[in-house]
């Protein structure tokens, strides 16, 4: 009787080892699919919106207030501003 008991106990366990298993495989390739989905649909989404329409430029970054060569950022020396003269 006893064992008769223990087989059961032990072959419900082996059945529902088998069917999380087999569970887990499925919803890890039902879930891969559709992250693949996603990602093809931001990619898409991405190269639509970072495509310029009618040759239009669009500017995602402007550097601040930077003014290079500007007689504000020599430190020493004398500066002398010039202009070039075209013969």
């Amino acid at each position: 009787m006893v064992t008769m008991i223990l087989k059961i106990i032990i072959f419900f366990i082996a059945l529902g080892w088998i069917f999380s298993s087999l569970l887990r495989y499925f919803l890890n390739s039902k879930l891969k699919k559709f992250a693949d989905q996603v990602q093809a649909a931001q990619r898409e989404e991405a190269r639509k919106k970072n495509k310029p329409k009618d040759g239009n430029v669009n500017v995602d970054f402007v550097p601040g207030d930077q003014k290079k060569g500007s007689s504000g950022n020599i430190s020493g020396g004398d500066y002398i501003d010039y202009e070039e003269v075209k013969d």
